[in-house]
């Protein structure tokens, strides 16, 4: 098959790329060709800025493809211009979507199904909230699907993931606590670490994408991925702690005293206060969906982290010496308290 992937040069969609090449198909990547590849000259590339719509459209409006996959849609415009300019010319456009477009709903509940999106949407935060942002733009790309499908049958399909985790992993999120743990500091945990999550290796959803090109139960559909165990925080740096060895010292201490006169919630960006649990049934019955095990996934990422990650550490690190600093202060303030007589 004819294969576009829109981005694909970093995390997931480069083994997406690495994937459908293996598999034989005739891939073609758009992106602005900033991150090298190795993939070899197997995979056509066209570079480009997919924000620049006449550009979008010039380098990619004579072209046809047997399916799209599109990384990096992240606005509304975003999936309007890839209807315009692959409209008639495309069997599958495959959207990769975020849970996030259901927490910007009001009073999102847990678990999560594909239906529970057409909630009501929250009013905008007054705050700058990316991660309010984020979901709610996210959505304004699934409309804009629903739209092109109603009035012109585009053959759109939605995959919504929760984070992402695995090998090449830019994000740096799990290897914030992965690094915490080998120094033999105190580790801080905001509310304990008692949030819950579904979480999603990158394998996984590889996998899923290339066993379900030009699958016709998947046109004008949304499907959660996530794996089956249901994780909190605390549960997920106690397996990583095991798998690298270590008995760590882990500091339970409030949000609010965090961000009010600590180091931030920052220092731990798996932390949340809403509870984030994605229900794959629809997945695993019309995609054939499942999951690499939790510990099987943790271990290959953390191997990876330690043998062949060339950068440095991610910028919530920096100040780390301040964290064992501030859980020393925090216990004298906690144990100078006294019960009123």
């Amino acid at each position: 098959m004819k294969i576009l992937i829109i981005g694909g040069s970093r995390f997931f969609g480069y083994f997406l790329a690495r994937r459908l090449l293996a598999d034989g198909h005739d891939l073609t990547l758009f992106n602005r060709g900033r991150t090298r590849d190795d993939l070899g000259p197997g995979a056509r590339r066209i570079h480009g800025d997919r924000s620049d719509r006449e550009d979008f459209s010039r380098k990619l409006g004579a072209e046809s493809f047997d399916a799209a996959i599109d990384m990096i849609a992240y606005t509304a415009d975003d999936s309007r211009s890839a209807v315009k300019t692959l409209r008639g010319k495309v069997g599958q456009y495959i959207h990769i979507s975020t849970g996030s477009v259901y927490i910007v709903t009001r009073d999102f509940p847990c678990p999560l199904r594909e239906e529970d999106f057409d909630r009501e949407v929250l009013p905008r935060p007054t705050a700058n909230d990316e991660w309010w942002l984020y979901g709610f733009h996210k959505r304004g790309c699934e409309e804009a699907l629903r739209e092109a499908e109603a009035e012109h049958r585009f053959p759109y399909t939605i995959l919504r993931l929760p984070i992402v985790f695995g090998e090449r992993d830019y994000t740096l999120r799990a290897y914030s606590y992965f690094l915490r743990l080998g120094d033999g500091q105190p580790l801080i945990l905001p509310d304990g670490g008692f949030n819950v999550f579904t979480h999603i290796y990158q394998a996984d959803v590889v996998r899923t994408v290339a066993a379900n090109l030009l699958n016709p139960k998947s046109i004008g559909q949304a499907y959660n991925l996530a794996q089956p165990e249901i994780l909190t925080l605390r549960s997920f740096v106690q397996e990583a702690a095991r798998l690298l060895g270590r008995e760590p010292e882990i500091v339970d201490i409030p949000w609010d005293v965090l961000e009010s006169s600590g180091p931030g919630v920052g220092i731990s960006p798996l932390s949340t206060r809403r509870p984030f649990v994605l229900v794959v049934d629809k997945a695993r019955r019309d995609l054939g969906f499942s999951a690499t095990p939790f510990p099987v996934w943790l271990e290959k990422t953390i191997r990876w982290f330690r043998e062949e990650y060339l950068g440095g550490p991610p910028e919530n690190y920096r100040r780390r010496a301040f964290e064992a600093e501030f859980v020393g202060r925090y216990r004298e303030a906690v144990s100078s308290l006294k019960v009123g007589t």
